[in-house]
């Protein structure tokens, strides 16, 4: 179960689509919060209101025309089944839960079919974050397939707690990376990882480093969130080939990041796109973790480069998370459109180099006479 981090930002379509809120449960001030809002915003959302879950589920089946799922899990009794049940039938949207932290069903991880949780106080400050993001996460370009197959899922990761640490500190005016290393120190996968990466040809440092204050410094603080996501995936729990078969990827996964950021640096990029790159690297294999910890394999489609859309399904599982976790829009999009050439657009030089990166890799660069004169003319080297 993950716990969302809200953002403002705009979502990526412009084309005022209708959405829809389903309110499952009899809290006259969350139905009254919701009402007020869906007025507000009459053209963009419509609302509908289940007093009990089995009003919901004998209801017609919704499925895709719910954007945004409310579930009073203060107020309204409901077994792990019925839960699961009534998650089933919102299968794309943003599935949040009404509760507190000391739940019973929080302690005992059974929010798993939700995307969050929010707390009694919940507000219309509130309120509008969590609309602003189910309309985001709507507008985001997937197919059908994609999006059954991210809401299908059941064991999200957790927003890391280091994370959460880490952009606190960041948004101090006077933040030191001596205390960021401090912060960094408490965990030691983390450590390793930023040793293992600094240290690596790819990232075409001249010397190699083991203190923690130069190697954060070296890979850059927006980097080091990126690995910090990445690494939310940890393995645990499973058993000793499912962790092996998770390093296994985990290691693909650094080595690509590396490799991309290794070419936009002989493309003569400089360092704020190189560091962009390797992010998008980083986080476009994030899908491949949450795959293989909702019980994917290696040889499955969906861990496959290309699937018969044209790109691989865990790149849209990558872009639903990292949606829901407010990352910017540019990493998204850099994310989902690396599998081709982008004439333009957001993140079409980041995915243009992730693609030319792979096609290096592969030795086998497809571009047709406008693509590569628009490549040359970039300064990618082909």
């Amino acid at each position: 179960m993950l716990l969302l981090k809200y953002s403002c930002r705009d979502c990526f379509g412009d084309n005022h689509q209708m959405f829809q809120v389903v309110v499952i449960g009899v809290n006259p001030t969350l139905q009254s919060l919701v009402r007020h809002l869906c007025l507000e915003r009459s053209q963009l959302w419509q609302c509908r209101f289940f007093p009990t879950v089995g009003s919901y589920l004998q209801a017609p089946r919704l499925d895709s025309q719910i954007d945004l799922l409310v579930f009073d899990g203060l107020n309204t009794t409901a077994s792990l089944e019925d839960k699961r049940l009534i998650c089933f039938q919102a299968p794309l949207a943003l599935r949040v839960i009404v509760t507190t932290p000391e739940h019973d069903d929080v302690v005992v991880g059974h929010l798993s079919h939700f995307h969050s949780f929010v707390g009694s106080e919940l507000n219309t400050e509130h309120l509008e974050l969590l609309f602003s993001n189910a309309a985001r996460l709507s507008e985001l370009p997937l197919g059908e397939h994609e999006r059954r197959l991210v809401g299908g899922l059941i064991d999200f990761p957790q927003l890391p707690a280091l994370l959460s640490g880490l952009d606190k500190q960041l948004a101090e005016p006077n933040v030191s990376s001596a205390a960021v290393a401090g912060l960094v120190s408490t965990d030691p996968l983390v450590v390793s990882r930023l040793f293992q990466l600094i240290n690596s040809p790819y990232m075409g440092f001249v010397s190699e480093t083991w203190n923690l204050e130069v190697a954060i410094s070296r890979l850059g603080y927006q980097s080091l969130r990126s690995l910090v996501v990445l690494l939310a995936m940890k393995g645990g729990n499973v058993q000793a080939e499912q962790q092996a078969e998770h390093q296994l990827v985990l290691d693909q996964i650094l080595a690509q990041a590396g490799q991309a950021r290794s070419y936009a640096r002989s493309s003569g990029f400089n360092r704020v796109l190189q560091d962009q790159v390797f992010i998008a690297a980083l986080l476009s294999g994030f899908g491949k973790l949450v795959l293989l910890q909702n019980g994917r394999e290696t040889g499955d489609a969906e861990l496959t480069e290309v699937n018969p859309a044209g790109r691989g399904s865990y790149l849209a599982v990558s872009a639903f998370l990292l949606t829901l976790w407010g990352f910017e829009n540019w990493v998204v999009a850099a994310v989902l459109n690396q599998h081709s050439w982008q004439a333009e657009g957001i993140g079409a030089q980041i995915s243009n180099c992730l693609f030319l990166a792979r096609a290096h890799q592969q030795g086998a660069v497809k571009l047709n006479a406008s693509e590569r004169q628009q490549a040359l003319q970039a300064g990618f080297v082909l």
